[in-house]
């Protein structure tokens, strides 16, 4: 877990990402895209779900229980 926190606290974009889902829920990557001002937001979501961070169901994305997790210590560093 704190390989996964140190990668997400590395990319204030990564980071970014996880705390909209965190806090407004499952959206779709261009809602992301607009709430996080991030352009090319689909790589940073790829890098996430790559490491099970956030899940991707009926079009929209959403953090996964580890991902919660990992969010919730990054904002502890921060």
């Amino acid at each position: 877990m704190e390989e996964l926190i140190g990668f997400v606290a590395s990319n204030n974009r990564l980071g970014k990402i996880l705390a909209v889902l965190d806090s407004k829920g499952p959206m779709d990557s261009a809602t992301i895209a607009k709430t996080t001002r991030i352009a090319g937001v689909e790589k940073n979501i790829e890098m996430l779900a790559g490491k099970e961070l956030v899940s991707f169901e009926n079009g929209r994305y959403s953090l996964t229980e580890l991902g919660a997790k990992v969010s919730h210590k990054v904002k502890g560093i921060k």
